[in-house]
Order: structure tokens, then sequence, then C-alpha cells
């Protein structure tokens, strides 16, 4: 398993994106960027290398 706390990717936010996979871990975040905090598409795109980054085994 692979997460990624959105706190560790610069929200002040408890959310934590989980998946067996990079991209499973990357789509969780993408969705819950653009629903919670108002991201757009292009957004998520500028930070995906962050995103990446940040994801850790669980």
């Amino acid at each position: 398993m692979k997460t990624l706390s959105c706190r560790d990717a610069g929200c002040d936010c408890d959310y934590v994106a989980k998946g067996e996979t990079e991209e499973d871990v990357l789509r969780d975040a993408t969705q819950h960027g653009i629903k919670e905090h108002g991201k757009t598409d292009k957004d998520m795109i500028q930070i995906h290398d962050n995103l990446k980054a940040s994801i850790r085994n669980s």
C-alpha cells in the first residue's frame, strides 16, 4: 500500500490518499485536490512532481 498525506504535500488538511500503485495514489490525491481544495486539473498537473515525491510506502 502507498499513501500520500495532504499535509505532506503542503496543505493544512488531514486527508491521506491511498492506493496499491503510485498512479492510484495520484488519482486519489487529484480527485481530493479538485473536490476539497478547489484545485483545477491544471493546478494538479503543476504540482504532480511534488505530489509524487511525497508518496510513501506503508
